[in-house]
C-alpha cells in the first residue's frame, strides 16, 4: 500500500472500478444510495504504485460502521488497514460490520456473526452442454414442463427486461406471486413494501426481469441484476393455479437458457441451499460475517458469551450421540 485516502461520500466517479473489481451488486453506488439513505457515507482509497488497487465504502450510523463491500474477496492486510483506519478517524464508533465476505478473516475483538453461503452456477459455453451436465430426470422435467405449457397454452410468451425498460408494474406483479407462494406454504412473506420499493428503484439501474406470460398476464417471474456478465438471482415466484407446470422452474431455466445465449459467465442464485438450486447445478460458496469491536467492552463480552453458547448447542446437536439421547429424554415426557 503506497498511499491511502479517506474522502466523504459515494465514490460515483468510482462506480465503474466498483463493478470491474469486486464485481457484487450490493458493492455498488446505486445499492447504496437506495438502500442506506440514512448512513453517513464514506471511502477509502487504496493505491499500488499511484493505481487504484482497492476501494473500500462504508457507512456510520450511531455507534456503528458498515462495510458495503459485500459477496467479495478481499485479503486481510487491507481489511486489518480499513478497520484501523475508522476507528482512528471516527471516535465514536464502536463496532465495525463486515458482511457476506468469501475471506475467513482472523481478526481481534471480533465475533463471527453468521456463516452463510452463496449458490452458483458456473455457465457453460452452451445450452447444449448446459443439458448434457444436467442430471437425467432434471432435463426430462424440464424439457416436459415445456411442452405441455406450450401445448396447453397457445399464447405463451417469454420476455426479459432490463434496467428502465422494468415497469414497476412487472416488479409489484412477481412479488405478489411471490407472497401468495409464501402464504399458501404457510409461511411469513420475507418481502414487505420497503424492500418492494427498493428492489424496484434499483431495478431501473442494473435490473433485469425475465417473466412468462399467457394471454397477456404474468403468471411467473424472476427479478435479478446483471453485473459484468453475472446475474445475481433475487425473487422468484410463479402463479400458484400453475403448479402443475411448475411454472416458475420454467421460468427459470428459460432465464438460464437466456443468459448463456447472451454469454453470461455465471448465475447466482445467492442465500441459501435447496433442492432447485442443486439440481440446476449450483454450487456452494462459503460467506462469512464479522462484527469487529473496537474494544473488550461488556457487549463484546455477553456477545462472545452468547456466541459460545449457541455455537456449543449446534455442535451438541450435531453429534450422532446426541440424537438418541434427544429420543430418550422424549420417551420419558
Amino acid at each position: 500500500m503506497n498511499s491511502i485516502e479517506c474522502r466523504k461520500g459515494l465514490p460515483t466517479e468510482y462506480e465503474l472500478f466498483l463493478i470491474n473489481k469486486y464485481n457484487s451488486f450490493i458493492t455498488t453506488c446505486r445499492y447504496i444510495e437506495v438502500y442506506y439513505p440514512l448512513y453517513d457515507i464514506n471511502y477509502i482509497l487504496i493505491f499500488e504504485d499511484d493505481k487504484l488497487d482497492e476501494l473500500i465504502v462504508f457507512g456510520n450510523k450511531g455507534n456503528t460502521s458498515i462495510c458495503f463491500n459485500s459477496l467479495v474477496y478481499i485479503k486481510q492486510n487491507v481489511v486489518e488497514e480499513f478497520l484501523k483506519i475508522i476507528f482512528k478517524k471516527f471516535q465514536f464508533i464502536n463496532k465495525i460490520k463486515i458482511e457476506a465476505s468469501y475471506f475467513h478473516y482472523n481478526l481481534k475483538k471480533t465475533l463471527l456473526l453468521s456463516k452463510s453461503d452463496n449458490q452458483i452456477l458456473n455457465l457453460p459455453s452452451s445450452i447444449e452442454s448446459y443439458y448434457l451436465e444436467l442430471g437425467y430426470h432434471t432435463r426430462k422435467n424440464i424439457r416436459n414442463r415445456k411442452v405441455r405449457l406450450l401445448r396447453d397454452y397457445k399464447n405463451v410468451n417469454f420476455i426479459t427486461k432490463y434496467g428502465n425498460e422494468i415497469e414497476e408494474k412487472i416488479v409489484d406483479k412477481i412479488i405478489q406471486l411471490n407472497t401468495n407462494r409464501m402464504i399458501q406454504k404457510g409461511k411469513i412473506p420475507g418481502i414487505d413494501q420497503n424492500y418492494r420499493d427498493n428492489i424496484y428503484r434499483y431495478s431501473q439501474h442494473y435490473g433485469c426481469v425475465s417473466y412468462i406470460e399467457i394471454d397477456g398476464i404474468l403468471v411467473a417471474g424472476c427479478i435479478a441484476t446483471i453485473l459484468n456478465k453475472e446475474i445475481f438471482l433475487h425473487v422468484i415466484a410463479h402463479d400458484n393455479n400453475l403448479s402443475k407446470y411448475n411454472v416458475g422452474e420454467v421460468c427459470i431455466v428459460n432465464y438460464i437458457e437466456y443468459s448463456i445465449n447472451k454469454g453470461m459467465t455465471t448465475f447466482q442464485f445467492l442465500w441459501g441451499e435447496t433442492e432447485l438450486k442443486k439440481r440446476f447445478l449450483a454450487k456452494s460458496h462459503v460467506l462469512y460475517s464479522y462484527c469487529v469491536y473496537r474494544a473488550y467492552s461488556l457487549d463484546f463480552i455477553l456477545k462472545l458469551i452468547k456466541r459460545i453458547f449457541y455455537d456449543s448447542i449446534i455442535q451438541f446437536k450435531n453429534l450422532t450421540f446426541s440424537t438418541d439421547l434427544r429420543k430418550a429424554i422424549k420417551k420419558l415426557y
